[in-house]
Formats: C-alpha cells, structure tokens, sequence
C-alpha cells in the first residue's frame, strides 16, 4: 500500500514538472520555411516533413511565422497575412495591404513587415506593410488604417507590439515609438546607435518586440542584443547576457511564460525567470541540431500544443540560391568616363594586368546627354543626342579581350528631359507649379510619369542591340537634398503609392523587355537599414527585381562621426566589409551585390594602393559579387598599382 502511494505521488510530481525535453509524443510540432518558397510541418522533431500550403496562393514568398495565443500566422513577401487554422491557410487580407502599381491590374499585396497580437485580446491584433500600420480588433475581418502621427512613412516598421489601446512601432533606424491619444512619441532612449554626424545618429535596426504588465523589450538585428525597460522608465538598459557582437546574429523572437522570458539568437533558445541569470534552454536541442543539417530550411517554429512552453520561432540558417545571372556575377569593373575613352587601349593593356574584367561607361550622362546613336526621336527632339561614340569599335575591343562591358544610363536626374516641352515632365514645385530646383546642377524629371520611363527603357533596349552586356540605372531615385518637402509629382495616380513602388513598377518592365542583365547603383547606406521610402531605394524589393545591386559604400561619403571609433587605417575595410555582409541579409540571396568602391583621394588619411586593397579585401570577405571602383575622371594610375598581379 505504501508503495503504491509513493509511486502515484512520483507521477504526480513528475508530471507537474515541465521536462527539459520534450519527446515528439508530447504534441510538439515544427513548422519550417524553406529557401524554395515553401512552409513544412514535421510531427516527429524534424525526421520527415509534410507540405504546409494549403490555402496559399502558387507564388506566395513566406517571410516569417508569428505565433501569440495558440495561433500561427505567416507573413508574407506579396501575398499577404494569413492565419492556420485546422492546417489551412486563411487569407486575413485587406485591399489596404495591396501593393500600388500603374501597369499591373493585380499587383499584389505588399510584403507583412511585423506583426503582433495583443497577450490579453487574441482578437486585437496589428499588422505593418513597411510604411503603414493597420489594426483590427476582430482577428482580422476587418482592419482599419493607424494614423502615422510622429512616425511619418520614411520610416519602415521592422517590428510591433500591441497591448490594449497602445501600439509599439519599432523602426530600421529610429528606434522605438509608441501611439497616444492622437499620435506616436519616441518611446525611451538608451537604446543601440551609431553616431553619423555631430547632430545625427541612427538605432541599431530591430528585429522583434514584446510587451507585458511590467516591461517593453526590443530585440535587434546585426548583434544589436537585447535590451529592455519597465513602463514607468525612459531608458532602456540591456539585458545582461553574453552575446555575441558579430552582425550576422539576430534576435528573432521573444515570447513570455508566466513569469520566464524566452527569445531566440538565431538558432539558440535562452530563458530568464525574474531576476535569475539567463541561462540557455537545451530543451530543443536534438530537434535544432537535426534541422541545422537540413539546408534548405532557414526559419523554425517550435510549438508545444499542450501549451508547457511557448510557441518560439528561430532562424536556424540564412538561405544560399543560385545567382540569377550567372553572367553578371563576379565582375571587378572599372568605371570610364566618356573622355577616357580616347585612352581606351591604355586602360586594356593595365586592365590586363590585373582582376578587372569588365568596365562600365556612361551612355547617359548625369546631365541626360546621350553619346551613341538613339533609334527613337526623342532624344534628338530635346537636344540630349551628342556627337555618338564609336560603340562597334569601343565593344569589339572590350571583347576581344574578355572585358564584360556595362552601360551606365542616369535615369531621373535629367537636365535636358527636365527643360523639354516647357518642363512639361520635371518635379513641380508646389508652392510655384513651376519645375522644382534642388540642390545646384540637379534637375529631376517624376519618376511617376510613364513617358519619362519609356524614354529610358527604349534607351536601354537600344544599347542592347549595340552589344553591351549588362545596362546599369543609376539615379534610380527621388531626390534626396534641397527643399524636398516641396515636390509635386503630377503623375502620381494614386496618393497611397510608396516611392520604391514606382521605382519597382519601371524596373520591373525593364527587365521584363530586356534581355542582358540590368542593375542599379544606390546610395551606400541602404546596406545598413531598410530604408525605402526615404528616396525609394528599397533595397529588399529590389533585390526581386535586378540581378545585381551596386550600393556606393565610398568610406569618403560617410557621416564625420560614422565609425569614428575604428581606426583611420581599418575604417574603410570596416565600412565596405558591413555594408556587404548587413546587404547580404536585407536582400534576396539570388541577387548579386557589387558595390561601388572608392578610387579617389577624398577624406582618405591613409589613400594609396592599401587603401584600394582593404576595400577590395573588405568586398570578397563580406561575400558579395565582385566590385567597381569609381573615380569620376577615371584616374586609375593608385588603383592599378594597387591591382596588378
């Protein structure tokens, strides 16, 4: 008798502890994204795995799963929110999430930044599309738009939390903010920044946030940690733990269990109680270990259906995909400017000598002056036809010496489009409704107005037809200095329109009616954060479009205060080195990254040969495609002693 009581107060006990590991019997399920686009559910801790897609349309792009209240959603990159229910996928969409377009009947939806569900009210729930946040209170039947004040659509929401009335905005540079009665405010400092200048500085980007009765705690990205603050406090402090300050770790998800936090640094599970040390959760070892050897999977979803633990999401690996142009990857170039061509033999006999193999030249310049033969009319019409070059002459020897030949078109900096047809296609000014001016020599056409894109497309198709390997759009942008607070875009049909949608719209017909590879330049610093509708240069999204993104990582061009701590000697390897590896995560990994890299002597303490090399050096280990070094009179006399074999 007695021995059996003691046996059946053992279950008991045994049974009121939660285990440190829980088998595949204890109703534990794995949900799986993988790097062909598809969500994978496994019963048995990873061994095998069923597909999850049902309810989704064919060309839907998972991006991440949300977990909150026994409930999985999936965001996606143009499909839309969707939520899990008796293992189907129910679109919860609106029409306010679809992306705007001015040549796609069905654009699709624009891609689910963040989302949250309110701990308290399962059926309060948000949900961000980069530059909007949207609410409803009914699980996602209906949704309405949150008014943006003081946090304007320059910023892109990285990551939500919502608690009652309350939502918390997190953003890829400015931090946190959080909604009043009638607009948002910063919410704390103290949180992880680099200065850019003496009277500027940027948050580190976040990745995940998460709310209960006591603290707001903010996960980053690119080893940024994790920090938190009690409601009734301004400063946020970090939460002690030993992270690792590499750039390719990520908080990646947060969550609460009675008084336990959970969160996740890529694939490792750490859990805190109180006010004990963090320590790390082994409990899912074995299935971590066993799905980390699966390649194409790249994002777990661990969830307990009994509910002992809670549901944790993890970025087991950062997916690898063939290149989209083979063709295009790989290329050191060489910009030439259209005077430089005179030396064009000189500069093959040094090229020669060294890793170059490809150059890229301007056959529309920044003032929008064409120098080769144009089939359509228009550019004789508004006086940009130049005397044009001896393209035949000029390909056939770059390619009878193995050089890959790239044409540069400067795209809505225009002066001689910006003057045709009485300023007829310039940006208005909205004050004057005359053509708005910025910064001296700068003369922007609107990129909204399809003439304006036709007339660079038929540009492009015909550098094509002359044999040049691969087009390259430069300026592909909305102006960025001056009184831009006063353009007018007289072609913008639909006011909800975010920049990089326009500019997605034209690249896209590009290369849709292009048959070499095309690529764009961008400013260097939209490899440190997402910043889209800043100048519309959203790196991510056009990562699905191009086959090579140029960003100009020049160490020169950088804020006086930007890595001011890293030594003169070290800060331009640093610089490029960041700018690589924090792209090759912003980005769809099929695209091949060449950045610009600085060849001329401007705010350079250490200029030479070495300082050409690190950034070269900086370039390969960060991983991306090849680079091109740009000096703008094509000056290569330091870069190829730097160069040569």
């Amino acid at each position: 008798m007695f021995r059996k009581k003691f046996l059946l107060l053992y279950v008991l006990l045994t049974l009121s502890v939660t285990p440190d590991y829980l088998s595949p019997a204890s109703g534990i399920k794995v949900y799986a994204l993988t790097s062909d686009n598809r969500v994978m559910l496994s019963d048995n801790s990873g061994r095998s795995w069923t597909p999850c897609m049902r309810g989704l349309p064919v060309d839907c792009i998972p991006v991440r799963i949300y977990t909150a209240g026994g409930k999985i959603y999936l965001a996606s990159f143009s499909s839309g929110l969707f939520r899990l229910k008796n293992y189907e996928w129910e679109s919860i969409n609106s029409d306010l999430f679809k992306r705007r377009s001015i040549y796609d009947k069905e654009p699709g939806y624009r891609k689910i930044s963040a989302f949250a569900a309110d701990a308290g009210d399962e059926n309060n729930i948000v949900t961000a599309t980069k530059h909007s946040i949207y609410r409803s209170r009914d699980g996602g039947l209906n949704w309405t738009e949150v008014p943006l004040n003081g946090l304007n659509r320059r910023n892109y929401i990285t990551a939500l939390a919502v608690a009652g009335k309350k939502i918390y905005a997190a953003t890829s540079f400015n931090g946190i903010f959080v909604s009043g009665d009638k607009s948002f405010s910063s919410c704390g400092s103290g949180l992880p920044n680099e200065p850019y200048s003496d009277t500027l500085k940027f948050t580190e980007q976040i990745s995940m946030l998460a709310v209960n009765n006591t603290y707001l705690y903010a996960g980053f990205s690119f080893g940024g940690g994790l920090y938190a603050k009690k409601h009734n406090e301004k400063n946020f402090s970090p939460v002690v733990f030993n992270v690792r300050k590499n750039i390719d770790v990520f908080i990646y998800d947060i969550q609460f269990k009675g008084k336990e936090l959970f969160f996740t640094e890529n694939s490792v599970i750490y859990r805190k109680e109180s006010d004990s040390p963090i320590t790390e959760y082994s409990g899912y070892t074995e299935i971590i270990t066993r799905i980390a050897g699966q390649k194409n999977i790249y994002s777990v979803t661990i969830l307990d259906e009994a509910g002992r633990l809670p549901t944790l999401s993890l970025r087991t690996a950062y997916p690898e995909k063939n290149r989209r142009s083979i063709a295009a990857a790989d290329r050191n170039t060489l910009y030439l400017s259209v005077s430089s061509l005179k030396f064009l033999d000189k500069h093959i006999d040094e090229i020669k000598k060294t890793e170059i193999n490809a150059v890229v030249i301007d056959m529309k310049d920044d003032f929008g002056n064409i120098y080769f033969k144009a089939g359509a009319g228009t550019a004789s019409e508004i006086k940009a036809q130049k005397n044009p070059l001896d393209i035949k002459s000029i390909l056939t020897r770059l390619k009878n010496n193995n050089i890959y030949a790239i044409a540069r078109i400067v795209t809505f900096k225009d002066q001689k489009m910006y003057n045709a047809f009485g300023g007829l296609y310039a940006i208005k000014n909205k004050n004057t409704g005359k053509p708005w001016k910025g910064s001296e020599a700068e003369y922007w056409v609107d990129p909204y107005s399809e003439f304006v894109q036709n007339y660079n497309i038929e540009l492009a198709r015909d550098l094509e037809k002359a044999g040049f390997n691969e087009i390259q759009f430069d300026y592909i942008r909305f102006p960025s200095d001056g009184s831009v607070n006063l353009c007018n875009f007289t072609y913008k049909k639909d006011a909800d329109t975010y920049k990089s949608e326009i500019l997605i719209d034209f690249l896209k017909k590009a290369a849709n009616i292009l048959n070499i590879p095309v690529s764009v330049d961008i400013y260097g610093f939209n490899s440190w954060y997402y910043f889209g509708n800043w100048i519309g240069q959203d790196m991510e999204e056009l990562s699905h479009v191009v086959d090579v993104i140029c960003p100009m990582v020049y160490p020169s061009h950088f804020g006086n205060r930007f890595y001011s701590k890293i030594n003169s000697r070290l800060r331009p390897y640093k610089i490029v080195y960041d700018g690589g590896l924090r792209a090759m995560f912003m980005v769809d990994r099929s695209v091949s990254i060449r950045p610009y890299l600085q060849a001329f002597n401007l705010m350079a303490p250490s200029w030479g040969p070495d300082y050409i090399r690190s950034q070269i050096k900086a370039a390969k280990d960060s991983g991306c495609s090849g680079y091109t070094l740009w000096n703008a009179k094509a000056d290569y006399s330091v870069s190829y002693k730097a160069l040569t074999k």
